[in-house]
C-alpha cells in the first residue's frame, strides 16, 4: 500500500531541485510533482552478481517559493520502487538558494548560489539503483544563465550549473549540468541538456548483493536528455521528458528513463 499512499500525497505534498537562474515570482509557490519509470541493462564493473538490471519508478515532489527578493527555499521529497526494494521515500531534502546577479534586471548574466542538504535511508544505501554516497548529503552549487528576449517574454535560455558534495562518509563528488531552452508562443517549451556525475572514491568494482552505497566508488556518468513542455494559461504546465545514460563506470549504465511532470503554481494570499 506505499505506492498507494505516495501518489494520494502527489496533490498536496512537498523533488528533484530546480536549479536554473531565474526565480518565481516572490510569494509565488511551486508545486511540483512528477512520476519517472527507468530502465538499466546491466551496472558497469558490477559483482556478485556480473549481470543486473533493474525497473525502477521514481515519485518525485518539490514545494519552492521565492520567499523575500532573491532569496528561493525549496523541500523535496522523493519515493521509489527498484528491483531490490518495494515503494517507499528514498531521499528528503532542502534547498536554500540566493539570487547575486539578475539579467533580467539588467545584470549581464544571473548567478545563482545555493545550498543542498538531504537524508537518504539507510535500506536505500543497500540499493545500486539510488545515486546516493551516504545517509547524509550537502552539496554546495552556482547556476549561471543567459535569457535572449523580446520585450518581456523570454525565447531562449543557456545556463549551466556546478555541484560540489559531500557526505557523512565516504569522498565527494562534482555534478556538472549544461542547459539550452527554447520557449515557442509562450505555449511550448523545449530543452535540451546533458548532465555529468562524477565521484572520487577509490574502489572501482561494484558489489551488488553487499552494496553499500556510492561514497567510497570512483562512479562516473554522462545523460543526455531531451524535456518538451506544455504552458497552460492558469493551470500550471505539462511536461515530457526523456533522458540516456552515454556513459557509466561504475555505475548503472545504458539507462533509458522517461518522465512526466506536472508543475502548479499557486499564493496563500
Amino acid at each position: 500500500m506505499k505506492w498507494l499512499f505516495a501518489l494520494i500525497l502527489c496533490p498536496v505534498t512537498v523533488f528533484s531541485f530546480v536549479l536554473d537562474p531565474w526565480y518565481t515570482k516572490i510569494g509565488e509557490f511551486q508545486l511540483r510533482s512528477s512520476y519517472a519509470y527507468r530502465y538499466y541493462p546491466t551496472v558497469n564493473q558490477g559483482k556478485n552478481p556480473s549481470s543486473y538490471h533493474s525497473h525502477d519508478q521514481l515519485i518525485d515532489l518539490n514545494l519552492g517559493v521565492q520567499f523575500w527578493p532573491g532569496w528561493d527555499f525549496q523541500i523535496a521529497s522523493d519515493f521509489s520502487h527498484t528491483r531490490r526494494l518495494n515503494w517507499g521515500t528514498q531521499r528528503f531534502g532542502l534547498q536554500l538558494r540566493y539570487l547575486l546577479l539578475d539579467d533580467v534586471a539588467g545584470d549581464l548574466v544571473s548567478l545563482s548560489l545555493g545550498l543542498q542538504s538531504y537524508f537518504v535511508p539507510t535500506r536505500n544505501m543497500r540499493d545500486v539503483s539510488s545515486p546516493y554516497h551516504a545517509q547524509g548529503n550537502i552539496e554546495l552549487g552556482a547556476s549561471v544563465g543567459k535569457e535572449i528576449d523580446r520585450t518581456f517574454n523570454w525565447l531562449y535560455r543557456f545556463w549551466g550549473f556546478f555541484g560540489f558534495g559531500f557526505a557523512n562518509r565516504g569522498s565527494p563528488w562534482i555534478r556538472p549540468l549544461l542547459a539550452a531552452e527554447m520557449n515557442f508562443h509562450q505555449r511550448h517549451k523545449f530543452k535540451a541538456f546533458t548532465e555529468g556525475y562524477f565521484g572520487f572514491g577509490h574502489r572501482h568494482r561494484v558489489n551488488i548483493r553487499q552494496f553499500n552505497g556510492y561514497g567510497k566508488i570512483a562512479h562516473r556518468s554522462i545523460d543526455l536528455g531531451l524535456n518538451y513542455t506544455y504552458l497552460f494559461k492558469i493551470w500550471g504546465s505539462l511536461g515530457f521528458q526523456y533522458t540516456y545514460r552515454l556513459y557509466a563506470h561504475s555505475f548503472p549504465q545504458h539507462a533509458s528513463t522517461f518522465k512526466v511532470e506536472y508543475r502548479l503554481p499557486f499564493s496563500l494570499f
